[in-house]
């Protein structure tokens, strides 16, 4: 766990900021299951479409090929929206794929503290591992 940071069950962790009215980075984990017709881009390419529809200016970078311990394959997709109260914000979704599991794990910040998380972001990234919860099961957690 990075300094600095809480976890927060059922969600990943967040930054600890003590100033009122400050927006606290986040690393959100989550799963979803691909059907057997889809792959990871055409997931990819829906959901873009579905945070298109809910973000006010959206623009896309990526997604792009990165590594993930034990994934069969992995994409970085950036998206960057404006939040009128706050300003410029900054997701970073690496979605890791075994199978048909599908990990997703989601950096959110303002643009602004970017420089100041990324390293705990990278090193809480980085100590993640896919691991099945049972042998019989196709499922997988991260």
């Amino acid at each position: 766990m990075p300094g600095g940071w809480i976890y927060v069950a059922d969600f990943g962790i967040r930054q600890m900021i003590m100033a009122a009215g400050t927006i606290a980075a986040s690393v959100g984990v989550g799963q979803d299951t691909l059907n057997a017709e889809s792959g990871l881009s055409e997931y990819i390419e829906k959901q873009k479409t579905l945070i298109g529809s809910h973000l006010t200016e959206a623009k896309f970078a990526g997604p792009q090929a990165t590594a993930f311990t034990g994934a069969d394959e992995a994409r970085l997709l950036f998206v960057r929206h404006n939040v009128a109260s706050a300003g410029s914000m900054l997701h970073a979704q690496t979605y890791v794929r075994l199978g048909h599991w599908l990990g997703i794990v989601t950096l959110t910040a303002l643009e602004g503290q970017l420089r100041a998380v990324r390293a705990d972001y990278e090193a809480f990234v980085k100590g993640l591992r896919i691991s099945p919860e049972r042998a019989s099961e196709p499922t997988a957690r991260i």
